[in-house]
């Protein structure tokens, strides 16, 4: 009884233990001769390339030693470390005398170090199918456009064989391995040939349209930025192996030094265009200095790449791309340039952009492949929406700012027209005064020198007819004396108004009135342009009473406000008086580009004008010389970048 419990327990030990002693047969992978190409990451079983022999590999896969798990043997690997793939295939046609098919291995993982395949026949000798690896030169029979292809190798039907793979992964740790027919390969490496050739295309012709575009439109932000987006093109094409392949194919230890070039000078175009879009009037000098020194943070370790060590120089272009990202988003969201439709686009690119790489770089981080995701496209998707959006966005700001320019232009025009009309009316007005006036006093003179010159004859008229009439009755003599009065009193009436007219005319032009009304219509001249501009033109009224004529003073002043108008772009206009000492200090204050000490001189001279100027260079000329003529004294302090201020000294003889 007791040996009979002894072998039941026995066995049941075996029935229990038996299960995990006995490995898993591995799978064969049967070649369907109508599928023209099939993926074996399922079917394969792994081992950590720790330094089996292929004989060594082969027998552990056939005694089913080897992982099935993919996952966890790359968990067991530390970076860059080799792992081993095999797979049994074997070509399903029947052997009916049918030639043999032709397979490669291709695959399409992103950032693959080393790939080696090698193929033993079952019976037959070992075949080296493939021995790339980016640190030798660059192998053009490796590749198939940007896929990594083998060597065909020809089964018969029915024929089995074992290939092993040996990868050396970098950024991503995935697995796409296919087996593809020949003719199915080169197809499929055509289709994505003219899709590359077609991303490339498209978006280098997009980047010169809009570069013309920019320098039609004279935008240094848009040319920057063309610039900032055909450098990361360049880089996209750099993660393809293009510049590998073309530029230095004989030189692989220049590849890494040339990513980091291209990543810094990103970063350093990056500053640069974020520095131009906000360099305006007004923006921080803290804010210009961080960008410019961002820029030449990046420049300063361009210089540096060939003598510091890549381990070094890695994490610093990651931390200043990352800063341009911050720089560039912040730019962004300061740029008032392109209106209140376009202010969101303009906006969302960066997140999206920001969005796009921090995927990406999680996904390299992470050494994962993320799924089904394709890297390489998505890093192409997120640079071509980066590059449209911007591209799209400024084209559309630079046209809104090109017609709100031209609409603020137009009202400029407008209110220059209206100016010159004012002025054109104020000036007849004026001429009209002084025709009609010079009239009035040619007429009064005319009637003075006619009563004086009859004065005299009539005195004597009168003394020869009262002689005459000494023997005529009283009445008749009563009837002349009256006339002869009447008439010497019409006569020398005539000339006690002419006198008393030119009298009471010259005591008008200097009576006083209020400096104010000369303000308030200087200030309805021009409040429309300056508001079209933008410009805060304020007038101080003062009660002040002045003596000095109307017209002669309202030409001095609205020539001074139609200066500081036209030559200030931004900030306001003072117009006010001040009292210094027994004097009035009429003063035009403006926050315009100023003027040197020669311009100021130069300009106080008629027919001289500034460089800029489309005037004729009068107006400070007369402005100075009806000054003068008042008994006035105009003066003028500038500061170049800072404004402009006339001042109009009124001494108390010309007050009231």
């Amino acid at each position: 009884m007791r040996s009979v419990l002894a072998l039941f327990l026995a066995c049941s030990m075996l029935l229990i233990l038996a299960p995990p002693l006995c490995a898993e047969a591995p799978p064969t992978l049967v070649l369907d001769p109508e599928t023209p190409g099939v993926e074996i990451g399922d079917k394969m079983r792994f081992a950590p390339g720790t330094g089996d022999t292929l004989a060594s590999l082969a027998d552990r896969h056939t005694a089913g030693h080897l992982s099935s798990s993919f996952d966890e043997t790359v968990a067991k690997l530390r970076p860059y470390q080799p792992l081993w793939a095999v797979v049994e295939v074997q070509n399903g046609a029947p052997a009916d005398g049918r030639p043999p098919d032709d397979w490669v291995l291709a695959s399409d993982i992103y950032g693959l170090i080393a790939l080696d395949v090698v193929l033993v026949r079952l019976g037959a000798e070992t075949d080296q199918l493939l021995a790339h690896d980016i640190r030798k030169p660059f192998a053009p029979g490796d590749y198939t456009v940007t896929r990594v292809v083998s060597r065909p190798f020809e089964l018969r039907p029915q024929e089995r064989a074992l290939l092993l793979v040996r990868m050396v992964h970098g950024t991503v740790e995935a697995l796409d391995l296919s087996l593809e027919r020949g003719a199915y390969a080169r197809a499929k490496g055509f289709a994505s040939g003219l899709s590359l050739a077609g991303f490339y295309a498209f978006l280098l012709s997009c980047l010169a349209i809009f570069a013309v575009f920019s320098a039609m439109m004279r935008a240094g932000t848009g040319l920057a930025y063309a610039g900032l987006l055909l450098l990361g093109l360049v880089f996209v094409a750099y993660l393809d192996s293009f510049l590998f392949r073309w530029l230095y194919p004989a030189r692989p230890d220049l590849h890494l030094p040339v990513g980091l070039v291209l990543l810094l000078g990103i970063t350093a175009l990056g500053f640069l265009a974020a520095l131009l879009s906000l360099r305006l009037p007004g923006s921080e000098p803290a804010v210009l200095w961080g960008l410019g020194s961002g820029a030449l943070a990046a420049l300063a370790a361009i210089l540096a790449v060939p003598f510091v060590p890549p381990e070094i120089m890695a994490p610093l272009a990651y931390v200043l791309l990352a800063a341009m990202l911050v720089a560039q988003v912040f730019a962004v969201f300061q740029w008032e340039g392109a209106g209140d439709r376009m202010r969101p686009i303009l906006r969302l690119i960066p997140l999206i952009a920001l969005i796009g790489l921090g995927g990406v770089t999680a996904l390299a981080l992470a050494r994962s492949q993320a799924g089904g995701l394709s890297i390489p496209w998505t890093i192409k998707g997120t640079y071509a929406t980066l590059a449209l959006g911007i591209m799209a966005g400024l084209s559309a700001g630079l046209i809104d700012m090109r017609r709100a320019h031209a609409a603020a232009l137009a009202r400029e025009m407008e209110a220059v027209r209206k100016e010159a009309g004012a002025m054109r009316d104020l000036l007849e007005a004026e001429r009209n005064y002084a025709r009609m006036r010079d009239l009035a006093d040619s007429r009064r003179m005319q009637m003075a020198s006619m009563s004086h010159d009859i004065r005299q004859p009539l005195s004597a008229l009168r003394l020869s007819i009262e002689r005459m009439a000494r023997e005529a009755p009283q009445d008749t003599r009563d009837h002349l004396r009256e006339a002869f009065d009447y008439i010497q009193t019409l006569t020398g009436g005539q000339l006690d108004v002419a006198r008393d007219e030119v009298r009471a005319e010259a005591e008008d032009e200097t009576a006083p009135y209020p400096l104010s009304l000369v303000q308030e219509a200087v200030g309805q001249m021009f409040r429309d342009e300056a508001r079209a501009k933008g410009l805060d033109l304020r007038i101080v009224p003062s009660t002040a009473q002045v003596r000095v004529p109307a017209l002669h003073l309202m030409r001095i002043l609205s020539n001074l406000v139609s200066n500081a108008v036209k030559y200030t772009r931004t900030g306001r206009i003072l117009v006010g008086v001040r009292r210094q000492g027994d004097k009035l200090a009429l003063q035009v204050l403006d926050t315009g580009p100023g003027m040197t000490e020669n311009d100021l001189t130069r300009n106080m001279k008629a027919w001289q004008s500034g460089t800029d100027s489309q005037g004729h260079g009068l107006g400070l000329a007369i402005c100075h010389q009806l000054a003068q003529q008042n008994g006035l004294v105009l003066r003028a302090r500038s500061r170049v970048g800072k404004g402009t201020a006339f001042t109009l000294d009124i001494p108390p003889e010309a007050r009231s």
